[in-house]
């Protein structure tokens, strides 16, 4: 991989352009990780609203219709609906792994196979999501591995 980088102070806004030959493997992961750059996602905790870094995020949750969403240092809630945030979130390295979980697969460090067909990942943080078999091509697909 080749990188090049030009400053030019007449430009506006920073412009990234990839030139690639397929958008595979470690440009996907590149693209994924650019677009977590600079966004936050505001959540509740208690009576203040938050701005967390979406890099920041382990994984969103809904729980008996409301969504929360976690991190190292604590839990959020946020009125946006699953399947608003997963539209979204399309173009990073968020992916649905239930229909109650969208998972940041960057904090995901370990995967391990169950006995019931699903899959087991483990988060950074030691806690760990059941993958269900509907959305295991997702994460095949978003990781490029087998599964």
């Amino acid at each position: 991989m080749k990188i090049n980088l030009m400053e030019d102070p007449t430009l506006a806004e920073t412009e990234i352009l990839i030139r690639c030959p397929s958008m595979q493997g470690e440009v996907r992961e590149i693209v994924a990780a650019l677009n977590l750059v600079g966004n936050t996602v505001a959540g509740q905790q208690g009576e203040d609203t938050c701005f967390v870094p979406l890099g920041d995020l382990l994984y969103f949750e809904s729980v008996d219709d409301r969504v929360f969403f976690y991190t190292a240092e604590g839990t959020y809630e946020t009125p946006s609906k699953l399947y608003q945030i997963e539209e979204k979130l399309k173009p990073t390295s968020f992916v649905r792994i239930s229909k109650s979980a969208i998972v940041n697969l960057r904090r995901v460090t370990r995967m391990r196979r169950e006995k019931n067909s699903r899959l087991l990942v483990t988060l950074s943080t030691g806690e760990s999501l059941v993958v269900s078999r509907q959305y295991m091509p997702a994460i095949k697909e978003k990781l490029e591995v087998l599964i």
